[in-house]
């Protein structure tokens, strides 16, 4: 039986869309928490706090390494100026007037090295594969070992 009264509300178009609304699906939304007021503040301060000390350990670390860098040049230093002492007495050691003053605390003559003559391996074989080069080249070492030998 319908209700035809009008102050009642219910009548045959919105009984079935009050029947529609209460069998829809509804979406439960699960309401956002609010924080706390003071919360937030917290929360501020200790990101700030946070920040802080992550720049102080960064201005520390670049104080040790800017310290360690220093120590480094300092050893370069000193080793580039010690290269250059051994680099000198080296030098001073082979000079020819350090090396004849040596020889001479020993008693040794000393004897300049003569240059070896690198001669080229006479060919062995059959004249067809000598070419005219090779030929010219043995000839001016065997004129020159004559030279020398004289």
């Amino acid at each position: 039986m319908i209700d035809r009264e009008p102050y009642n509300g219910l009548n045959e178009g919105n009984l079935a869309r009050t029947w529609e609304k209460r069998l829809r699906y509804k979406e439960v939304v699960k309401p956002r928490r609010k924080l706390k007021p003071w919360l937030h503040t917290i929360l501020w301060i200790g990101s700030l706090w946070a920040a802080a000390m992550v720049a102080s350990v960064l201005a520390i670390h670049v104080m040790v390494m800017g310290y360690q860098v220093d120590q480094l040049q300092n050893q370069y230093t000193q080793l580039k100026r010690q290269q250059q002492m051994l680099t000198l007495d080296v030098t001073t050691l082979s000079s020819p007037k350090a090396l004849a003053a040596d020889a001479s605390k020993l008693k040794v003559t000393m004897v300049e090295p003569k240059q070896p003559i690198v001669q080229m391996s006479t060919f062995k074989g059959h004249s067809s594969h000598i070419t005219w080069i090779q030929l010219v080249d043995q000839w001016i070492n065997q004129l020159r070992g004559a030279v020398v030998k004289s």
